[in-house]
C-alpha cells in the first residue's frame, strides 16, 4: 500500500536567475530539490538572503540538510516535527562551515510525503508555501510577510523552531497539490490566484516528459508576467495524483 501511494505522489520544480543578479554577474540565490526514500516524497524550496556574503551557498546547503534530516528522522520511530527542524538547523550549520551561519542565512520551506501518507509542511522566512485542496480550497502555510523586504528569518537568523510555521495532516488526498515558491514569485500571487497558480502549474506541466517540462518552467520564470520583475524565482510542485491522473 505504502509504495503504490509513494508511486501516486509525484513532483517537479525549476529555478532561474533574476534580472538584477544576471545585470550584476551573480549567482543564482535560490535552490530547490525534489527527492524520494525511505522518508518518502519531498520538495524543499530555499532563498539566500542577499545581503549575505555566502547567500548561495546557504540556499544549496538548506536543500542538502533537509535532505540528510529526513533520512536521519525516518529511522526513529515516533519522532516529531520539531526532532526534524532540530536536525535541519544543526546539519545546515555543519554544512555551510568554515563560513559563519550569519553570512550564509537562507529561508528554507519544505514539504514530505510520508510512506503512511502523512503530509508534513514546514516553512521558515518569506516566501510561500501553499497547499491546494482536491476541492480547490487553498490553505497557506504560516502568515503574510509583513516590514521590509529584508525583515524576515531564516535559517542563520533564527533561534528556536518555534520560528517556522508548520503543518501536518494525516494524508494529500488525491487530486491535491503543494506549492513552495520563493519570494520572486510568492510575491505577486495574491488571493485566489494563489489557487488558480497551483491548478495551473499540474494541468500544463506535471505530465509533460521531464527535460522538456523543466525547459517548458524555466522558460515561463524567465520570461515572468509582472513588469519589472528583478528577483530569482523558484517554484516546486507536489501533488497526489487521482484515479484519473491529474489534479482537479
Amino acid at each position: 500500500m505504502a509504495q503504490k501511494l509513494l508511486s501516486q505522489v509525484q513532483c517537479f520544480g525549476a529555478s532561474v536567475k533574476g534580472p538584477l543578479h544576471k545585470r550584476e554577474g551573480r549567482p543564482n540565490e535560490d535552490a530547490w530539490e525534489s527527492i524520494r526514500g525511505s522518508f518518502g516524497t519531498a520538495i524543499i524550496v530555499s532563498d539566500g538572503m542577499g545581503s549575505k556574503p555566502n547567500a548561495c551557498t546557504g540556499a544549496r546547503m538548506a536543500c542538502r540538510a533537509v535532505k540528510d534530516a529526513l533520512q536521519y528522522w525516518a529511522k526513529i520511530e515516533g519522532a516529531s516535527a520539531v526532532m526534524l527542524l532540530r536536525l535541519v538547523h544543526i546539519l545546515w550549520g555543519m554544512r555551510v562551515l568554515p563560513v559563519s551561519e550569519e553570512d550564509s542565512a537562507a529561508t528554507c520551506v519544505f514539504a514530505v510525503v510520508a510512506p503512511s501518507g502523512e503530509l508534513l509542511v514546514a516553512k521558515l522566512g518569506d516566501g510561500i508555501a501553499a497547499i491546494r485542496e482536491s476541492d480547490g480550497k487553498v490553505v497557506l502555510v504560516g502568515d503574510e510577510r509583513t516590514g521590509f523586504c529584508n525583515q524576515t528569518t531564516a535559517l542563520g537568523i533564527a533561534k528556536s523552531t518555534k520560528e517556522w510555521s508548520v503543518i501536518t495532516r494525516p494524508s494529500l488526498s488525491p487530486g491535491a497539490a503543494v506549492l513552495l515558491a520563493t519570494d520572486g514569485i510568492a510575491d505577486d500571487l495574491i488571493g485566489e490566484q494563489v489557487g488558480d497558480f497551483i491548478k495551473c502549474l499540474v494541468e500544463e506541466f506535471a505530465y509533460m516528459k521531464p527535460a522538456v517540462r523543466w525547459r517548458a518552467l524555466c522558460h515561463e520564470l524567465r520570461n515572468w508576467s509582472t513588469p519589472k520583475h528583478q528577483d530569482d524565482k523558484t517554484l516546486a510542485v507536489l501533488w497526489h495524483q487521482n484515479d484519473l491522473g491529474g489534479a482537479v
